[in-house]
């Protein structure tokens, strides 16, 4: 039997929709996974508890609730539901199967106007209770019909947008005349992440708009340009400006450009990029205000190893955080490496070993 014919359409109240206490995702709170029987799904206290767990910020339903709150309740994906198999009168109750982060949003939200914390037109209020939903016909579906459900749409997932995707929505929208909170709410983001993806966007149109390596600014290279937000003194040595929604600094931009995708040469592909991958922004961030450093990274045959050496030699006050990397990369060593060891590598840790009983032995006599 197709699961297409399990399933019938039907108009039912919020208010008879049980969230699922059982559900998969609380296994993500890293608590103990304790079965609740079913005949005690429709009881306060259990409803309670799964509605407040829906709202832990892991699983990002209050930007959920805000959207809805913006745009009313679009029912794209309609809930999935199954009847109840308690008794609590004649009323009929239904379990989500589906759609348990849609159903605490929308709970949340009448919690909300019934506190008088939000007030809600009896329009709105209607859009948040009377809901088009798909009724699974429990009873001749096999068990397996509850997990293939939710697993379509998280496991192998509706495909979100990339970032270059989620990045062009939001300049659209922002040119259409939304503001800032506007774009946010309206696809369920914070204002700072819809800010990021906006200034992001405009960056790689500026990259586009150039004419030495306007030809270079394919989507993929989105990413150096996200990077680049989240490292705020790369920012302001290449001078953004939001009035002017540009870089500024002409010359380090199209230097900038060159790192990313090497230098141009006549007839002939680029030459080796200085930045191979857009997490590379990162480490340069840690040079990018040092002359000497940046000297290095810049000469003939530079690279950011080099240049972050040359910062270390320099700067050897920063020592702690190559040492909290190192740690932070030897906790995550999964064992098949470890296995995979060689001499070589045994002789580099001892030899770290030994350095360290050093430092502690230089530090016991300098403080005695």
């Amino acid at each position: 039997m197709l699961i297409s014919d399990l399933l019938r359409p039907e108009k039912i109240q919020l208010e008879d929709i049980l969230l699922d206490p059982n559900n998969p995702r609380f296994a993500a709170l890293g608590e103990d996974i304790n079965i609740i029987p079913e005949n005690r799904y429709h009881e306060m206290n259990v409803q309670k508890v799964a509605y407040e767990r829906m709202k832990n910020r892991i699983f990002e339903v209050q930007e959920l609730r805000d959207t809805i709150k913006t745009l009313g309740f679009l029912p794209v994906d309609r809930i999935v539901v199954r009847k109840w198999k308690g008794v609590k009168g004649n009323i009929t109750k239904y379990v989500v199967i589906e759609g348990n982060r849609r159903v605490a949003a929308l709970k949340w939200l009448i919690e909300l106007h019934a506190s008088g914390k939000e007030t809600f037109t009896p329009e709105q209020l209607n859009n948040f209770n009377s809901l088009d939903a798909l009724i699974l016909d429990d009873e001749n579906a096999p068990e397996t019909v509850k997990w293939i459900l939710p697993g379509l749409r998280h496991v192998s997932g509706v495909k979100e947008w990339g970032p270059y995707q989620r990045a062009r929505a939001v300049f659209i929208l922002r040119e259409l005349g939304c503001n800032p909170q506007e774009v946010a709410l309206s696809l369920g983001l914070s204002t700072r992440a819809a800010n990021q993806l906006w200034r992001s966007y405009l960056a790689l149109e500026q990259m586009k708009n150039d004419e030495e390596y306007g030809e270079y600014a394919e989507p993929k290279i989105y990413s150096y340009f996200e990077e680049t937000f989240k490292c705020p003194n790369v920012r302001e040595w290449l001078a953004w400006d939001d009035n002017q929604r540009r870089f500024m600094n002409k010359e380090r931009l199209r230097e900038f450009f060159s790192w990313i995708v090497g230098e141009i040469i006549e007839e002939g592909e680029p030459s080796e990029s200085k930045l191979p991958e857009a997490k590379s922004i990162r480490d340069l961030g840690k040079i990018i205000d040092d002359e000497k450093a940046l000297s290095v990274f810049r000469g003939s045959g530079g690279s950011l190893s080099k240049a972050l050496a040359k910062y270390e030699v320099e700067h050897p006050e920063d020592w702690r955080p190559t040492i909290s990397s190192a740690e932070l990369v030897l906790s995550a060593l999964p064992p098949d490496t470890l296995r995979k060891f060689t001499p070589e590598d045994i002789e580099r840790l001892v030899g770290l070993l030994n350095r360290l009983n050093q430092v502690f032995s230089d530090h016991k006599k300098l403080t005695s």
